[in-house]
């Protein structure tokens, strides 16, 4: 999508296209790299789970920093079939471990990240099937994907800001620091004006770190770690080697579709925040963003980084502060690559406290979750759909509390898909949408009596019809007015044929697809004239048709496309499309 056919949103200071001055992007490249950075976590988590030394370990994030540099510009520049075009960076994800682990055990951390590549060709293929099941993939399922992502980032924020499970526990004031954090990001958010906003978030983390220092905050040990660090390294490429396993090629597999899910929920969060008038995700752009992850993960595989995939929590962060810029991108992806060259800057992330952390994840979280309740409360809903969305939204919440059976007692092959709550509950509502979707047909026809069927008759059939595929609130509420409209001329001008019982009767149809909701009406007799302009003062007091001219231009303004023609064996047709 373009941004001619979008609409730029009111908070947004620098729109999809807009190149913001080079002191701006270069500091809002380094917010999100002071943002991404927390994921940076991830890498010594999984340094410790595989007991891999240190020097190595300072490669692997070297490594999985210039797999993220170069992944969120292959995003950003859309070429090829690869890339949204829109600014979505990747993040790593601890949902990776479990198969990583399985394929360690089987030979060796070569085998481990050598399938990360299979993994990383498995997402391209979901990528073409994603843009085929467009249909199953509709904006309700992109709002329970986009609100699991706002859930999922507030559980953790508020967990880690309340010093929960913290690794290695709290240090001094560290809670306090956190919620002071929090604090900064709020006043500078809400209340600042001009260039401030836009590094809200920056700004809560530096005050963080910076009250730490001042109040002995830091612990020792991460103190001495940072002394010890050199300023400058060049990665060793790659560390572990490669290796190819068959029996492992299925769980990676499943691996690429839990990411590609997730992936799937982050750009749509990406289509919401840049167009106030977002109707439905594109599923053209989302599949080349799937690529684009899939081909950056198969980099990842030929130099050992960590597996990656697209961050909703990074979106959500442009979002907030107001800048969607996909140029934004080149600069991040910039300072991403030679941040994997000066290990002293990436430890730093590892001295800041974890509520520090907890509070940027609360604060974006809120963006993120409003986004996606937002976009399920856009959509008429019938029964179908309901149970689509709430058994979706119910399996991805339940991640959390049943994290041990999901990963114990469910089938090996389907851990990772429960190692994330977005890809258990996208995963959910995604079958339970193709189910639904069996046996049911776009189109429904139901006759009405003209004289004798009330207005509420055709609110209800309308309303039915909406809410089964999912129609927008307000182009439905047109389709009513305007069938009433049309059903007011066919009485009031005896267009329509009276049967032997005297009857006037029209048959009215329903299609629907992806992108427009059409209502059909047909009937014997004659064609309604539509009028493309108003008649003028004089001919609606002087002609008699002209009450008739201004009725037919109405018609035609209620509708997007308005066509009405006459069928064989004395039969005539009006279609009125709406383009949701």
């Amino acid at each position: 999508m373009t941004p001619s056919r979008m609409k730029r949103p009111e908070n947004i200071v620098y729109w999809l296209n807009d190149r913001p001055p080079a002191a701006i992007a270069a500091f809002v490249g380094l917010q999100q790299m002071s943002f991404l950075g927390v994921y940076l976590a991830i890498s010594p988590l999984f340094v410790r789970t595989e007991n891999i030394g240190d020097h190595d370990s300072q490669i692997l994030m070297a490594t999985t920093l210039l797999v993220s540099g170069v992944g969120v510009m292959l995003q950003a520049v859309g070429r090829l079939g690869i890339g949204s075009g829109y600014f979505c960076p990747l993040q790593t994800t601890s949902a990776s471990f479990a198969t990583m682990e399985l394929a360690r055990l089987a030979g060796g951390l070569e085998l481990a990240f050598g399938m990360v590549g299979v993994m990383g060709m498995a997402q391209i293929l979901f990528g073409e099937v994603f843009r085929r099941l467009r249909s199953v993939f509709s904006v309700e399922l992109a709002g329970v994907a986009v609100t699991l992502i706002g859930l999922g980032l507030g559980y953790k924020g508020v967990t880690l800001l309340g010093g929960i499970d913290a690794p290695g526990g709290l240090w001094k004031h560290d809670i306090a620091v956190g919620f002071l954090a929090l604090a900064v990001m709020i006043v500078c958010n809400v209340w600042s004006s001009g260039s401030l906003r836009l590094f809200s978030a920056f700004a809560g983390l530096a005050a963080g770190l910076a009250v730490s220092v001042l109040v002995d905050g830091i612990r020792p040990e991460d103190a001495e770690n940072y002394k010890a660090t050199p300023l400058l390294a060049l990665p060793q490429l790659p560390t572990f080697g490669w290796a190819f396993d068959p029996k492992l090629v299925v769980p990676y597999v499943v691996l690429g579709l839990a990411f590609s899910l997730h992936g799937f929920g982050a750009l749509a969060a990406a289509q919401r925040f840049n167009d106030s008038e977002w109707r439905h995700p594109d599923m053209a752009q989302i599949s080349r963003g799937i690529r684009a992850e899939g081909v950056s993960n198969l980099i990842a595989g030929l130099v050992n980084g960590l597996p990656l995939t697209s961050s909703g929590g990074a979106v959500s962060l442009a979002a907030a502060t107001g800048c969607t810029s996909r140029h934004i991108a080149y600069w991040l992806g910039g300072i991403l690559i030679a941040l994997a060259f000066v290990p002293k800057v990436t430890v730093l992330w590892f001295v800041l406290p974890v509520p520090v952390i907890g509070a940027a994840a609360v604060f974006l979280s809120s963006f993120t979750l409003l986004a996606g309740l937002q976009m399920i409360a856009s959509r008429m809903l019938d029964n179908r759909k309901i149970l689509t969305v709430g058994i979706g939204l119910l399996l991805g919440v339940s991640h959390e509390p049943l994290k041990h059976y999901y990963r114990e007692e469910l089938p090996s092959f389907l851990v990772p898909v429960t190692q994330s709550s977005v890809a258990l509950g996208v995963a959910g509502a995604t079958l339970l949408s193709g189910v639904f979707r069996i046996g049911a047909g776009t189109r429904r026809r139901r006759s009405f009596v003209l004289g004798e069927s009330q207005l509420d008759d055709v609110i209800d059939y309308l309303d039915r019809q909406g809410r089964a595929w999912g129609a927008r609130a307000d182009v439905v509420r047109r389709s009513e007015y305007a069938m009433w409209q049309a059903f007011e001329i066919l009485h009031d001008y005896g267009f329509v044929v009276r049967n032997e019982r005297g009857q006037g009767i029209v048959e009215v149809e329903t299609l629907v697809d992806e992108f427009t909701f059409t209502v059909i009406a047909r009937y014997r007799g004659e064609v309604i004239p539509l009028a493309t302009h108003a008649p003028s003062h004089d001919a609606l007091l002087e002609s008699d048709t002209g009450i008739l001219e201004m009725a037919g231009y109405l018609l035609y303004k209620l509708a997007d496309r308005v066509r009405s023609r006459a069928l064989s064996h004395g039969m005539a047709e009006l279609r009125l499309t709406f383009v949701e």
